[in-house]
């Protein structure tokens, strides 16, 4: 017997399978999958957000999955996503994971006082939250400057033997030397072996006692060296940042190409497709459904991906697709009765929007 759409889905996105997901997708109706739930009363994107996926879980709020709904313990998607972050202690994790789901909520402020059965509200994690990142910094701070005290021991001690071996050496090789008095006849006045162990040991106490003797001079040392660690910190934390940022806008812009070439395709399959069959609003290859400021924002941001001529080509292929004249040429005759009216009038804020674009831009 074969697995029940909402056991695919939940084992899709327990496995990471994202192409899977869009799969489905495709097959059925955007708010039904979105609204499936477990045992437990656990979304699509509750699972997301428990697991940390943040690839499925945008895919999932594009389609249109509510970030308030609560599962069978009060917990929204968003106490999940801040669990999941403090658990891990990656600082990723809450551009990845928080913010999109902020940016899908349009009462930020509810949300965030929405309690689980626990009492515990999404405000109350992220505070334990922002003290986990806090402490793990200091932490790594902490280890780093242990690591470079230990280091600079090291070699301080290690230069010291250096020296030690160096003089014994020395004083080793000069054992056979005689000294001889002038005041009898070049009499034999040899050091012995118990004298000269003697002896160094005398200028190794005489040498640790001046050690001492320089103590301040020694810490001064140590706070020079902790203020080179703290600059050096800040500037291995500026590096981690600009890593960080690097990799999140070379991981949108890969995102935005996969939206961008799924929403060609699916433009090619609508406008050019021999079939007659009716077409329903959600059938139409919007690119963002059902809102028009979030349509001409990412297609704006589909423009910004190419070069200055190429965005203005793919802009103006954007406004004839979307003309009212030319749309009803091609899907006219095919559009749903009841949704007819709301699809032209969807194509005409889309088609004005794009028109207001080429013009104060071009």
């Amino acid at each position: 017997m074969g697995k029940s759409t909402e056991e695919k889905l939940f084992y899709y996105i327990k496995t990471g399978k994202l192409h899977r997901v869009r799969s489905l997708f495709k097959k059925y109706e955007p708010s039904h999958l979105t609204a499936l739930v477990d045992r437990k009363g656990r979304t699509p994107l509750h699972a997301c957000c428990l697991l940390g996926d943040d690839a499925i879980m945008r895919l999932l709020l594009k389609k249109g999955a509510d970030v308030r709904v609560q599962d069978s313990d009060g917990n929204t998607p968003i106490h999940f996503a801040l669990k999941y972050a403090i658990q891990t202690v990656k600082f990723h994790a809450f551009d990845d994971l928080i913010v999109p789901l902020l940016k899908a909520c349009t009462c930020r402020g509810h949300v965030f006082d929405i309690e689980n059965n626990e009492g515990k509200t999404p405000r109350e994690y992220l505070t334990v939250l922002k003290r986990t990142f806090a402490q793990r910094r200091e932490e790594e701070e902490a280890e780093r400057k242990q690591r470079w005290r230990k280091e600079d021991k090291e070699m301080s001690e290690k230069k010291e033997n250096l020296e030690w071996e160096s003089k014994l050496r020395f004083e080793a090789s000069q054992e056979d030397y005689s000294i001889y008095s002038q005041d009898d006849y070049l009499e034999n006045t040899q050091e012995s072996y118990d004298e000269w162990v003697e002896r160094i040991a005398r200028e190794r106490r005489r040498k640790t006692e001046s050690s001492k003797h320089q103590k301040p001079d020694t810490n001064k040392r140590q706070e020079q060296q902790e203020q080179k660690a703290k600059e050096r910190t800040k500037e291995l934390e500026k590096e981690h940042e600009a890593y960080i940022t690097r990799i999140s806008i070379q991981r949108q812009k890969l995102k935005l190409t996969s939206s961008l070439t799924d929403y060609e395709k699916h433009c090619r399959e609508i406008f050019h497709s021999n079939t007659m069959s009716t077409l329903k609003f959600v059938d139409l290859p919007w690119p963002f459904e059902g809102d028009t400021k979030q349509m001409i924002d990412l297609l704006v941001k589909w423009s910004e991906l190419k070069s200055k001529e190429e965005r203005k080509k793919f802009l103006k292929d954007q406004q004839v697709r979307w003309h009212p004249d030319k749309f009803l040429q091609k899907c006219g005759n095919r559009l749903d009765e009841e949704d007819r009216e709301k699809i032209i009038e969807q194509v005409k804020e889309l088609s004005q929007e794009i028109n207001a674009i080429l013009e104060g831009e071009f």
